[in-house]
Protein backbone atom coordinates (compact mmCIF):
# COMPACT_ATOMS: atom_id res chain seq x y z
CA UNK A 1 0.00 0.00 0.00
CA UNK A 2 1.27 3.49 -0.82
CA UNK A 3 0.83 6.52 1.38
CA UNK A 4 2.27 9.85 0.24
CA UNK A 5 4.45 8.00 -2.27
CA UNK A 6 6.02 5.73 0.38
CA UNK A 7 5.39 2.02 0.49
CA UNK A 8 4.15 0.85 3.86
CA UNK A 9 3.06 -2.40 5.43
CA UNK A 10 -0.72 -2.56 5.04
CA UNK A 11 -1.09 -3.58 8.69
CA UNK A 12 0.71 -0.45 9.87
CA UNK A 13 0.07 3.26 9.43
CA UNK A 14 3.71 4.08 8.75
CA UNK A 15 6.96 2.47 7.60
CA UNK A 16 8.54 0.08 10.07
CA UNK A 17 11.65 1.22 11.95
CA UNK A 18 14.44 -1.33 12.37
CA UNK A 19 17.69 -0.93 14.28
CA UNK A 20 20.78 -2.65 12.90
CA UNK A 21 24.01 -2.83 14.85
CA UNK A 22 27.51 -3.65 13.67
CA UNK A 23 29.98 -4.85 16.30
CA UNK A 24 33.67 -4.37 15.61
CA UNK A 25 36.48 -6.14 17.45
CA UNK A 26 40.08 -5.57 16.37
CA UNK A 27 39.86 -5.26 12.55
CA UNK A 28 36.80 -7.45 12.12
CA UNK A 29 33.04 -7.10 12.34
CA UNK A 30 30.47 -9.62 13.52
CA UNK A 31 28.03 -10.99 10.94
CA UNK A 32 25.17 -13.37 11.71
CA UNK A 33 23.46 -15.90 9.43
CA UNK A 34 19.69 -15.67 9.72
CA UNK A 35 18.15 -19.04 10.54
CA UNK A 36 15.42 -20.85 8.66
CA UNK A 37 13.14 -20.18 11.64
CA UNK A 38 12.80 -16.45 10.89
CA UNK A 39 10.09 -15.11 8.57
CA UNK A 40 12.28 -13.15 6.15
CA UNK A 41 15.75 -13.20 4.64
CA UNK A 42 16.47 -16.79 5.68
CA UNK A 43 20.13 -17.86 5.32
CA UNK A 44 21.23 -14.30 4.54
CA UNK A 45 24.00 -12.72 6.56
CA UNK A 46 23.08 -9.67 8.63
CA UNK A 47 23.90 -7.54 11.60
CA UNK A 48 22.09 -7.53 14.90
CA UNK A 49 18.65 -6.20 14.10
CA UNK A 50 15.18 -5.75 15.48
CA UNK A 51 11.97 -3.80 15.05
CA UNK A 52 11.45 -0.74 17.20
CA UNK A 53 8.60 -1.26 19.63
CA UNK A 54 6.13 1.35 20.91
CA UNK A 55 7.46 3.93 23.36
CA UNK A 56 11.03 2.75 22.95
CA UNK A 57 14.11 4.70 21.91
CA UNK A 58 16.40 3.46 19.15
CA UNK A 59 19.55 2.97 21.22
CA UNK A 60 17.71 0.98 23.90
CA UNK A 61 16.29 -1.32 21.20
CA UNK A 62 19.75 -1.78 19.66
CA UNK A 63 21.27 -2.74 23.02
CA UNK A 64 18.36 -5.10 23.78
CA UNK A 65 18.79 -6.86 20.41
CA UNK A 66 22.54 -7.22 20.94
CA UNK A 67 21.96 -8.83 24.31
CA UNK A 68 19.17 -11.12 23.08
CA UNK A 69 20.85 -12.24 19.86
CA UNK A 70 24.48 -12.57 21.00
CA UNK A 71 24.45 -12.48 24.83
CA UNK A 72 26.99 -9.64 24.66
CA UNK A 73 26.30 -7.27 27.55
CA UNK A 74 26.11 -3.49 27.05
CA UNK A 75 29.03 -3.09 29.49
CA UNK A 76 31.25 -4.76 26.88
CA UNK A 77 30.29 -2.24 24.16
CA UNK A 78 31.31 1.27 23.20
CA UNK A 79 28.96 3.17 20.90
CA UNK A 80 31.14 4.79 18.23
CA UNK A 81 28.71 6.07 15.62
CA UNK A 82 25.02 6.46 14.85
CA UNK A 83 24.64 6.70 11.07
CA UNK A 84 21.91 8.39 9.06
CA UNK A 85 18.84 6.26 8.48
CA UNK A 86 18.49 4.18 5.31
CA UNK A 87 15.35 3.06 3.47
CA UNK A 88 14.99 -0.55 2.37
CA UNK A 89 12.08 -1.76 0.28
CA UNK A 90 11.06 -5.40 0.77
CA UNK A 91 8.96 -7.28 -1.79
CA UNK A 92 7.43 -4.06 -3.23
CA UNK A 93 5.11 -3.98 -0.21
CA UNK A 94 7.07 -2.90 2.82
CA UNK A 95 9.36 -0.02 3.50
CA UNK A 96 11.78 -0.44 6.36
CA UNK A 97 13.64 2.49 7.79
CA UNK A 98 16.97 1.19 9.06
CA UNK A 99 18.79 2.97 11.88
CA UNK A 100 22.42 1.77 11.81
CA UNK A 101 24.64 1.76 14.89
CA UNK A 102 28.35 1.02 15.06
CA UNK A 103 29.81 -0.36 18.29
CA UNK A 104 33.22 -1.54 19.40
CA UNK A 105 32.96 -4.80 21.31
CA UNK A 106 35.46 -5.74 24.00
CA UNK A 107 34.63 -9.43 23.52
CA UNK A 108 34.40 -11.92 20.66
CA UNK A 109 32.34 -14.42 22.68
CA UNK A 110 28.95 -14.89 21.03
CA UNK A 111 26.03 -17.11 22.08
CA UNK A 112 23.38 -17.14 19.36
CA UNK A 113 19.63 -17.27 19.88
CA UNK A 114 17.11 -19.01 17.60
CA UNK A 115 17.11 -16.19 15.04
CA UNK A 116 20.59 -17.09 13.77
CA UNK A 117 22.30 -20.33 12.80
CA UNK A 118 25.92 -19.18 12.50
CA UNK A 119 28.22 -16.22 12.97
CA UNK A 120 31.61 -15.02 11.79
CA UNK A 121 34.05 -12.23 12.54
CA UNK A 122 35.15 -10.93 9.14
CA UNK A 123 37.41 -8.22 7.75
CA UNK A 124 36.78 -5.89 4.81
CA UNK A 125 38.50 -8.25 2.34
CA UNK A 126 35.89 -10.95 3.06
CA UNK A 127 32.74 -8.89 2.39
CA UNK A 128 32.21 -10.25 -1.13
CA UNK A 129 32.13 -13.83 0.22
CA UNK A 130 28.78 -13.32 2.01
CA UNK A 131 25.18 -13.00 0.83
CA UNK A 132 23.96 -10.10 2.97
CA UNK A 133 20.49 -8.71 3.62
CA UNK A 134 19.83 -5.54 1.58
CA UNK A 135 22.15 -2.61 2.33
CA UNK A 136 24.02 -4.38 5.12
CA UNK A 137 27.31 -4.48 3.19
CA UNK A 138 27.02 -0.70 2.85
CA UNK A 139 26.50 -0.35 6.61
CA UNK A 140 29.53 -2.56 7.38
CA UNK A 141 31.70 -0.57 4.99
CA UNK A 142 30.66 2.72 6.61
CA UNK A 143 31.36 1.33 10.07
CA UNK A 144 34.80 0.02 9.12
CA UNK A 145 35.76 3.38 7.58
CA UNK A 146 34.58 5.22 10.67
CA UNK A 147 36.70 3.07 13.00
CA UNK A 148 40.02 3.04 11.17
Amino acid sequence: MKKDGILIDSSHDKPLMVVTSVLKNQNEVLVLRRSIKVKTMQDKWAGISGYLEKNEDLLSRALTEISEETRINKDELILRKIFNQLNVQIHNELLLIIQPFCFVSNTRKVALDWEHSDYAWINHKELDNFDFVPRFKEIITRCLKELR
